[in-house]
């Protein structure tokens, strides 16, 4: 694959004076004096700011469980305070709703017509944006505006996520990208160490033992209450891999759904449809009908399964490095004992288990279609990066962006109108290699920096932050993991072929509720064989032939 490169742009006019057109622009620039031979040309500055304030209008995907810092909010805070005074743009909100409820309201302003000037969109909205014509080609703007910490971002990988961005060869969107592997969702176990103790269980090093401790969780009363309150494994309503799902699970029995893997062809076909996936579906229909699993998994969405862990009530989840952060340090507040501990993933027989990693794109920001500035998305994402991994990084700046120094668990950063993580591994290994040699001056990054300093609040006993002193151990595993090459790649990070756009919608919800059905044990685990049937039939072939063919051309 070529690597994208990008060239930062010198214009042949002005933008801040009069174009051919009469057009006048308002983009802060500096330009030579205009000599008798040829036109006045201007350089770009990518964190310039506007002569006179844009009004930028936006939604907001809002954290309902997250502290907020005093005086702030999602639609005036921190950020959109510093966005103002320093590039010019006045951030307005028109609506916010929680992690549970945003998607369906953005559909329902997607079908209106009414859009915002600049959205947080998943896959799925960015094709039907893309095929309404609604959201502004960014491919040229995107090389003359992004500064050289934001290309650097975008580059790694070959420039996947850009790819990922775009359709028919535009840009069409600026993506939150992830890191190699703990970034794009690879989960590990996470088990109540406190309760392993308690009930004197052995580390969950094969299947066997985890279904063992997660009974035991289940029936052995591991809180102490004298009640039967506790289940020993659960995950949220997704199934697919995300953040709280069960694809750690699946991964065990060497199983990927939702992901394009190859098969001793090299060609690439769904891991949802492999004999693999149902023989994990088989175990967890045998936990739940045990009483292991959370009778109540197929209603709780991610927010709502961080409520379950925050009060206790789990032993075992699959997760990625920041499950910290999703409901442990809430836990400990409460009951200063619980000890949560990351393990690799066990397997189902003597090979290792991989754990599945989606594409590195999270989720996309795109701008409206005919709104005046949509360079000023790539302004936003170039000072995100400018205050989280550029020049401006540093300690002062997290304290005021990222974390709030006396509360780790307020994530400044969710208050950003764009945003996208560190693309490279690097703060990580420097936090890892620190804390092994017991040495603070290794973690020169600033993420590296405030990895140690929040463990350390944490090992002090400051429950606010014990999520922090997770990421060590997990991490180490993760680096154990890259070394060993233990993980399984999505073979597909293309957008939507011609038939994902007609069908893709129709099996996914397909794919849910016979997996869902299969877990309650409400249909025979042969049912997984009449979907295997309906979805190729109902366009999963021909999707596999498009992906193929995607494929080839790369």
């Amino acid at each position: 694959m070529t690597t994208i490169i990008f060239v930062l742009c010198v214009l042949a006019l002005s933008a801040c004076s009069n174009d051919k057109n009469g057009n006048k622009g308002s983009e802060a620039t500096s330009s030579p004096a205009p000599s008798a031979t040829s036109e006045q040309t201007v350089v770009i500055d990518p964190l310039g700011k506007y002569d006179s304030p844009i009004s930028m209008t936006t939604v907001r995907r809002i954290d309902a469980s997250m502290n907020l810092p005093s005086g702030q909010t999602y639609e005036k805070n921190v950020w959109s305070d510093a966005i103002l005074e320093e590039l010019g743009i006045d951030i307005k909100v028109q609506w916010s709703a929680d992690i549970g409820q945003y998607d369906s309201k953005l559909n329902v302003t997607m079908a209106s017509g009414d859009l915002p000037d600049l959205m947080r969109v998943n896959g799925q909205q960015l094709q039907q944006l893309v095929e309404t014509d609604s959201i502004a080609d960014l491919t040229e703007i995107f090389d003359q505006y992004a500064s050289e910490e934001t290309k650097k971002q975008f580059a790694v990988g070959d420039g996947i996520a850009l790819e990922q961005s775009s359709v028919g060869g535009k840009l069409y969107a600026l993506p939150n990208t992830a890191s190699a592997i703990g970034g794009a969702g690879g989960p590990l176990i996470w088990v109540r160490a406190d309760w392993m103790k308690k009930l004197n269980l052995p580390e969950p090093k094969t299947i066997e033992d985890f279904i063992h401790i997660a009974k035991a969780f289940t029936n052995d009363d591991p809180d102490g209450n004298n009640m039967k309150d506790t289940y020993g494994f659960t995950f949220d309503n997704t199934v697919k891999n995300s953040g709280l799902s069960a694809s750690g699970f699946f991964n065990s029995f060497h199983a990927y759904p939702g992901l394009w893997i190859e098969d001793n062809n090299g060609g690439l076909v769904y891991g949802s449809t492999l004999p693999e996936a149902k023989e994990a579906l088989l175990a967890l229909q045998q936990l739940y009908a045990e009483g292991v699993i959370d009778p109540e998994f197929t209603v709780k969405d991610a927010a709502k399964t961080i409520e379950m862990i925050a009060s206790g009530k789990v032993g075992m989840i699959n997760s990625a490095h920041f499950f910290g952060q999703l409901g442990p340090h809430q836990l400990k507040d409460n009951d200063p004992k619980s000890e949560w501990v990351p393990y690799p993933l066990p397997s189902i027989d003597n090979e290792p288990a991989k754990v599945g990693l989606n594409a590195p794109v999270l989720e996309y920001y795109v701008v409206r279609k005919g709104y005046e500035h949509p360079e000023a998305i790539v302004k936003l994402f170039n000072y995100v990066f400018e205050k989280t991994v550029g020049k401006d990084a540093g300690k002062e700046t997290y304290d005021r962006f990222m974390y709030d120094p006396e509360d780790g668990s307020i994530q400044l950063w969710k208050l950003a109108p764009v945003f996208s993580n560190d693309a490279t591994d690097l703060p990580f290994q420097q936090f890892i290699d620190a804390v092994d040699a017991n040495d603070e001056t290794l973690a020169v990054d600033p993420t590296a920096k405030l990895l140690w300093d929040n463990r350390l609040k944490a090992i002090n006993g400051e429950g606010s932050v014990y999520g922090w002193a997770l990421y060590y151990p997990a991490w180490k595993i993760f680096f154990d993991i890259m070394d060993k090459g233990l993980f399984v790649n999505d073979g597909f990070y293309g957008g939507n072929t011609p038939t994902m756009t007609d069908k893709s919608a129709t099996l996914a919800t397909m794919e849910l509720e016979v997996f869902t059905k299969i877990i309650m044990g409400a249909v025979s685990i042969d049912e997984f064989d009449k979907f295997v049937k309906d979805w190729h039939a109902l366009g999963g072939d021909q999707i596999t032939k498009e992906v193929n063919e995607w494929k080839q051309m790369q």
